[in-house]
């Protein structure tokens, strides 16, 4: 290791020991839960870094970046605006993986009308670092400051060394609430099939099967009609399940003939 890369490392984990102390224990959620994951990371990025006035998280969801948690409103109103424009220093540091800093939203040329709203809201410089874990890009860390220039490069170190605590944190949440979605789903299917069931006098799988095909015909998830059924005691609109070919091994839906 270089003298540098050594005064770097002293610089980093001197001063913030005790924040990163602070840092491991508030993102140990019970259970990994998803949200109070989300809430934590934005509450100890401020908490960490002094310059910053308020921190927003965007995660990706099904291939787009959401918002999904901010201390304050400008967090909240940018992340939307850039959303709008499809364009933004967190989007970039989420798409490519890579720190990007503003000085001065008010000069910075890179995104002129994202800065003009952000200082507008009274944002003067920002700090968006990439969340990441292996090669899997979670999203993005952003930390927002009322003065220009707010930042240092100790700052931007700290602040890489908080995302990656909170990317394992959130990649362990996110797979949290994977496992319980997949459990309340297969519950709900379960549930859906015994209604048809004792409806249709069918057996298990001619039940699936009509979820099935309800689904592709509704073009709505499997779970999502399963549920409707299971609150509501109807299919949506859509094929009627009637009569199939006669199967003995499946079952069939309809009265015995």
């Amino acid at each position: 290791m270089s003298v540098s890369d050594q005064e770097h490392l002293m610089e980093v984990t001197g001063p913030t020991a005790k924040s990163l102390e602070i840092l491991a224990r508030a993102l140990h959620v019970r259970n990994a839960e998803l949200e109070p994951t989300l809430e934590a990371i934005v509450s100890a990025a401020v908490s960490m870094l002094s310059p910053a006035r308020h921190a927003g998280l965007t995660v990706f969801s099904g291939g787009e970046l959401i918002p999904r948690a901010s201390t304050g409103e400008p967090p909240l109103l940018l992340d939307r605006l850039q959303q709008a424009l499809g364009a933004g220093p967190c989007i970039s540091a989420a798409r490519h993986q890579q720190v990007f800093r503003i000085e001065d939203t008010r000069q910075d040329e890179r995104w002129p009308q994202f800065g003009m709203e952000a200082a507008r809201l009274d944002v003067r410089s920002m700090l968006c670092v990439p969340l990441w874990v292996g090669e899997r890009c979670l999203g993005a860390l952003s930390l927002y400051a009322g003065q220009p220039a707010a930042f240092t490069d100790a700052d931007e170190r700290v602040t890489v060394l908080l995302a990656t605590f909170a990317a394992l944190a959130l990649a362990d949440a996110q797979l949290a609430q994977q496992m319980h979605d997949a459990l309340g789903n297969r519950d709900t299917i379960g549930q859906a099939k015994g209604i048809l069931m004792e409806r249709h006098g069918v057996n298990a799988d001619a039940a699936f099967g009509v979820l099935v095909r309800v689904s592709q015909a509704e073009n709505m998830k499997l779970a999502e009609i399963a549920r409707r059924l299971a609150e509501t005691g109807e299919l949506p609109v859509g094929p009627a399940p009637g009569p199939q070919p006669a199967d003995p091994d499946n079952g069939r839906i309809g009265p015995a003939s």
